[in-house]
């Protein structure tokens, strides 16, 4: 269904009034059970509360040392703790019903939060049961619990019950209340629907709480003041023609490009700006690339620089040359050719040429060639039609009409599809990775197609560090197991996100987890038989651990240049909430490195440099893995590790090579306490946030991979956005497409939207 502004209204309700009863619910908890007030921040000794019993007394103990670990830092007080501990509680309740209720919706789950106490799974379970769990909203509890720990399996970050985010539960009254609003009729399609839970995510957040942050007589600022800040001011959710129009663009852009037009995914993307006029190039030996050779000559546009088409040695040359900057056997890999063949030589030697496409002459003049090495005796080059074949595809070259003007592209290789990395660097509740999961599902039936029908090597795996990727048809045992083995690859190969909103870490791994379950699905793999998905590669840029106790007691565990590595790079990540993927981790790594391992100063990744922190990563993550689970080891000192290590997932997320980044970025001032920063490490796009990000999108990527965003459309004709679009849209990339979107497509976002793709050059 389409979630147009009466449908978003009827879910920004629910989403409110759940909010409102699980805060309310959590605030008097904090206050009546725990002795934590979140309006005055006042904390109650521990001791002093009779009242509760022994798991009661742990769940309070933990929450004490959960604020403590929020306000290590020192610049956050008792009452800002409380809000984060009340606002993480409530949005985790509500995205584990609003999962467990999607999941039923799809076939994936039996019945447990529809119709409240009276789910089928749970009414099945209360009868197996029998009397031993109480009361029925105690036993309703218990099931949940029950589920939870199952689904955690997959989804640690949502159900763990024993995350930080997860710890308190609502009581029978607030959890009914929530029950009613989540089965109301006006909501009940949208849970099939896979863009509701990114709504939810939006609307989590109070309008009016945005307005708030951005007036300054309301203790607002013009600039964010902290990742919070940042995170609630740019919520604003991509509509799903937006998100097809940005993945066609560049990761099926991509793929049709490899398969030399021939993708099948070309009908299924239906944004994809591709054109009868596009045609295919061959790859080049690098002999063949010159200066002045047809070949670079046609590489780099330089039509007038082309010799003449005629019938003279030099230009019969020049003709055989430039039919040979095609290759009809990369696009016809069967008999299929040799028909084609006869049919353009008969419109050739008509000269019907308007009836054909630029692709079909340049085919036609290359197959005549190859047919004349092969028994011709050269007098076809001679030929009128032969040399008005030529010209006329030069006219339509140097063509200025921009519908009828060929496209030009390179010959890319076709690569396996477990190389091709994806990443949103501003995720939230994963709406582009979604989209792309579609296409990869199609991408890797093609590959097995492909590789199939022409040999092991037909899918390149250069890009794979190691070569550990087997062809795919010697990785599996027929094309069932691995279509059935696809989901995971996607989930675990292909697909990146980072976000400076912890929430977002849940959606969006939910959400993948989601597709990933509806396609197998669809294709009838039972749940017994699905793979195990792993942790996939969602990280939030959460704050680097502050205690320097806890810093010292780990401190003790390691190597003593271990440590000081260590040291450094909770240093290096100071910042990380509000700079996520901006923080260039990767660049400051080779000067630690050399530094602590290699008695240097700085320089590039050289492979010993990167030999030796692969090595001091996995010390440190061992460490810090014992550290969480030591029996003298305390609540926030799990913490304290899990930070540490998420930070470590940021860093290796950040030294990954990605073939495209599509992103709806952050845009306007820069945080207040990292613009110097930023200033510094982005000079050419310093002035807006969105200019920095596509910069650093562009960093991210290999040669000819392609950002596609929709940002605000003044960075193209504001004079202070002059040296971006000089320096980094035209001097590090290629406009690509664009669509000048206008007012209104973000939702509340007050500004003129344009979405576009840039290649790198």
């Amino acid at each position: 269904m389409a979630f147009d502004q009466a449908t978003r209204n009827r879910l920004q309700r629910f989403v409110n009034e759940a909010r409102r009863v699980l805060e309310e619910e959590f605030t008097r908890q904090l206050q009546n059970d725990y002795g934590m007030d979140p309006n005055s921040g006042a904390i109650t000794e521990l001791a002093s509360l009779r009242h509760i019993n022994d798991a009661q007394r742990e769940t309070a103990r933990i929450l004490r040392e959960t604020l403590a670990h929020y306000c290590a830092a020192g610049d956050a007080p008792p009452t800002q703790g409380l809000d984060r501990i009340v606002r993480e509680q409530a949005f985790t309740v509500l995205n584990r019903l609003a999962a467990l209720r999607m999941a039923e919706a799809r076939g994936l789950l039996t019945q447990s939060v529809g119709e409240g106490f009276q789910a089928r799974g749970f009414q099945l379970y209360a009868r197996l049961a029998g009397t031993g769990l109480g009361e029925t909203g105690d036993a309703y509890r218990t099931y949940l619990f029950s589920v939870f720990d199952e689904l955690a399996e997959d989804l640690p970050g949502l159900f763990n019950r024993f995350a930080p985010q997860g710890r308190l539960f609502p009581r029978e009254a607030a959890l009914l209340a929530v029950l009613k609003l989540v089965n109301d009729p006006e909501i009940d399609p949208l849970w099939a629907e896979d863009e509701t839970i990114g709504w939810i995510y939006q609307y989590f957040n109070d309008p009016e709480e945005r307005k708030r942050m951005r007036d300054p007589k309301r203790g607002g600022s013009q600039a964010p003041r902290n990742s919070r800040e940042l995170a609630v001011r740019n919520q604003f959710f991509t509509p799903r023609y937006v998100v097809e129009f940005l993945v066609d663009n560049t990761l099926g852009r991509l793929w049709y490009e490899a398969t030399q037009g021939k993708a099948a995914l070309r009908d299924r993307c239906q944004y994809l700006l591709c054109t009868p006029e596009d045609v295919f190039l061959r790859g080049f030996d690098a002999d063949e690339l010159r200066p002045g050779a047809i070949a670079a000559l046609v590489l780099a546009g330089r039509w007038e620089d082309l010799p003449a088409f005629e019938t003279s040695r030099d230009g019969i040359q020049a003709m055989i040359e430039f039919a040979h900057c095609v290759n009809t056997y990369d696009r016809f890999h069967d008999d299929s050719w040799g028909g084609y063949f006869q049919r353009l030589e008969q419109a050739l030697q008509e000269q019907r040429l308007d009836a054909l496409t630029t692709q079909e002459l340049w085919d036609g003049i290359f197959l005549i060639c190859r047919a004349d090495r092969h028994g011709g005796d050269g007098g076809v080059y001679h030929e009128r039609w032969f040399v008005a074949a030529c010209r006329e595809i030069l006219a339509r070259l140097k063509g200025y009409v921009p519908q009828r003007k060929p496209t030009i592209i390179r010959r890319h290789k076709l690569r396996d599809p477990r190389t091709l990395k994806l990443l949103d660097p501003a995720c939230g509740s994963m709406h582009f990775g979604l989209y792309a999961f579609d296409l990869f599902l199609d991408i890797y039936r093609e590959a097995w197609a492909w590789e199939r029908q022409h040999g092991p090597g037909a899918l390149d795996r250069a890009t794979q560090p190691k070569a550990e990727l087997k062809p795919l048809q010697q990785a599996y045992a027929d094309e069932a197991t691995f279509l059935r083995d696809v989901p995971r690859l996607i989930v675990e190969h292909n697909i990146y996100g980072v976000d400076i909103d912890p929430r977002a870490a849940q959606i969006a791994s939910l959400a993948l987890w989601l597709r990933a379950q509806r396609a197998w699905h669809e294709a009838g793999v039972k749940a017994k038989d699905r793979p195990l998905i792993g942790r996939g590669h969602i990280v939030a840029a959460v704050a680097p651990p502050a205690e320097p106790d806890l810093r010292q007691q780990l401190a003790a565990t390691l190597d003593k240049r271990d440590a000081e590595l260590f040291e450094r790079t909770l240093q290096l990540l100071k910042g990380l909430p509000e700079l996520g993927v901006l923080l260039q981790a990767e660049r400051e790594l080779p000067a630690m490195i050399r530094k602590v391992y290699l008695g240097q100063g700085t320089g590039l990744f050289a492979e010993e440099e990167q030999r030796a922190w692969q090595q001091a990563e996995g010390r440190l993550r061992k460490a810090l893995e014992e550290f969480t689970q030591a029996a003298k080891s305390t609540y926030q000192g799990r913490l304290f590790a899990l930070d540490a290590l998420e930070g470590l997932r940021l860093i290796d997320l950040c030294r990954e090579v990605f073939d495209v980044v599509v992103m709806n970025p952050p845009f306007g001032a820069l945080t207040l306490g990292t613009k110097a920063e930023l200033s510094k490490a982005y000079p050419r796009s310093k002035n807006d946030l969105l200019a920095i990000f596509v910069e650093r999108g562009l960093g991210l990527l290999r040669g000819g991979g392609r950002v596609g965003a929709i940002t605000s459309r003044t960075c193209f004709f504001l004079s202070t956005f002059q040296k971006w679009r000089e320096e980094v849209v035209l001097g590090i990339a290629q406009p690509g497409v664009m669509a000048d979107l206008g007012h209104g497509v973000m939702d509340e976002a007050a500004v003129e939207a344009a979405a576009y793709v840039l290649e790198k050059v």
